[in-house]
């Protein structure tokens, strides 16, 4: 996973649930120069919601005012998400053995991820992307 690939968008919002919604769009607007099927388009919305939802309840928790940002690229034959957040990282700065319905969902749905628990400079990032096949 390389920030070398092409970014074809970005978004920044509050870590506030009511903001899933706009991700979600970005996301869907970020895809619709692809050919991708709309199954592949909701594994990936499902993918993003928890990856944003992780980093609200969890990297912001007890803190008000974090911001989540998603960026969208087009390594060739794939769509990649990345969710970063200024947060408080993974406990211990590693990700849990035992994964909850967010990670799990990330190994089961997604063609490759990578998970940044403890960024320089604060947070985390969670990198997925899903190969597209017609």
């Amino acid at each position: 996973m390389s920030s070398t690939d092409p970014l074809i968008a970005t978004v920044a919002v509050p870590a506030d649930p009511a903001y899933l919604t706009i991700c979600r769009h970005a996301l869907a607007g970020a895809a619709a120069s692809l050919d991708i099927p709309d199954e592949q388009l909701d594994d990936l919305k499902l993918l993003l919601s928890e990856a944003c939802s992780n980093a609200i309840v969890h990297g912001y928790e007890g803190r008000e005012g974090g911001t989540i940002e998603v960026e969208f690229r087009t390594p060739p034959g794939e769509v990649e998400v990345t969710v970063n957040d200024r947060g408080s990282g993974f406990p211990g700065g590693r990700v849990p053995d035992e994964l909850g319905l967010g990670l799990s969902l990330l190994q089961r749905l997604s063609s490759r991820y990578r998970i940044d628990p403890a960024r320089h400079g604060g947070g985390a990032a969670v990198t997925f992307a899903r190969t597209l096949t017609h």
